[in-house]
């Protein structure tokens, strides 16, 4: 009785753990193509990122890192594949987890620029060069029952010339 209790568990947990898809990358990153995300420019993109409870309650992105990538053929492969959209996405925590070949070159993580959300999940990039575009991502997730819950949460913008961009990510 003990083993088959303990096959029984070890299967249920085993249903737990992400599940991997390798991918074939086609496109190719290029430092020189997103050099410009270092550059100062006259733009601001403040935002807030949260998700909805089905119990009805709301959680942000407190404490968690939001990253602003610049849009190229690259990252926009990346994100086409691990999103299914360009222009606003979601990724369930338990989603397939995409491994990509060839592996991502370090210096891709070099070229964005990083923040923190805020206790109540706002965010603030500064002197953003305008008239570009980028992909905003960052994390939203919780903990019931030992079991995380949420995920990641994507979206495209551009902003014009001294423009302060206000987004939401839900």
């Amino acid at each position: 009785m003990r083993l088959i209790s303990l096959v029984i568990v070890s299967f249920l947990l085993s249903g737990c753990y992400l599940t991997t898809e390798n991918y074939q990358i086609k496109s190719s990153f290029s430092s020189p193509d997103v050099s410009w995300i270092n550059e100062e420019g006259d733009a601001t993109i403040t935002g807030q990122a949260f998700l909805n409870q089905k119990g009805g309650g709301v959680v942000t992105c407190a404490g968690k890192q939001v990253n602003l990538i610049p849009k190229t053929t690259y990252s926009s492969e990346r994100i086409n594949k691990i999103y299914g959209s360009l222009s606003k996405g979601y990724k369930d925590y338990y989603a397939v987890n995409i491994v990509f070949e060839p592996s991502t070159p370090q210096n891709y993580y070099t070229y964005q620029r990083k923040t923190i959300c805020d206790a109540q999940g706002n965010f603030k990039f500064k002197n953003v060069p305008s008239n570009k575009e980028y992909f905003i991502i960052t994390v939203v997730t919780w903990e019931i029952d030992y079991t995380v819950q949420g995920g990641d949460l994507m979206l495209s913008v551009k902003p014009k010339s001294g423009e302060n961009l206000e987004v939401i990510l839900n």
